[in-house]
């Protein structure tokens, strides 16, 4: 699963200081936030509750965020997400559904919060370029 998605910013706009505020924020909310810089861009990697038992029980929460700049003076900043962590949501449901019933509704609930966590994103990203 890939959304897209591009905002406006300033040509001087400081993309270190962005990676700075969102690795901070997140990091306040619990997930381990890793920075892969790029030659116009980055890749922040966030990871909430993956593996161990959260595994089984399919409650992780992780995807990666490809930020690059681009545009004729470098004013839009485009935003890729992938590799969200599907795995133990899929574990969660198999092995509620042979063994007992109790992983099958923490890994829908999991399902529910990875998939609302690209639009959480999105929504911080436009926060932090607006202000």
């Amino acid at each position: 699963m890939a959304n897209n998605f591009s905002v406006n910013v300033e040509p001087d706009f400081n993309l270190d200081a962005f990676v700075e505020e969102m690795t901070e924020r997140y990091q306040g909310k619990g997930f381990k936030v890793r920075v892969l810089k790029m030659k116009k861009g980055v890749k922040l990697v966030f990871d909430k509750n993956c593996g161990g038992i959260n595994m089984i029980l399919g409650m992780g929460q992780g995807i990666s965020a490809t930020c690059t700049i681009s545009g004729k003076e470098n004013d839009t900043l485009n935003v890729n997400f992938s590799d969200g962590d599907w795995t133990g949501k899929i574990i969660g449901c198999i092995v509620g559904w042979f063994v007992c019933f109790v992983p099958v509704i923490t890994a829908v609930i999991g399902i529910c919060k990875q998939l609302s966590l690209p639009g959480e994103i999105s929504d911080d990203i436009q926060s932090i370029v607006c202000s």
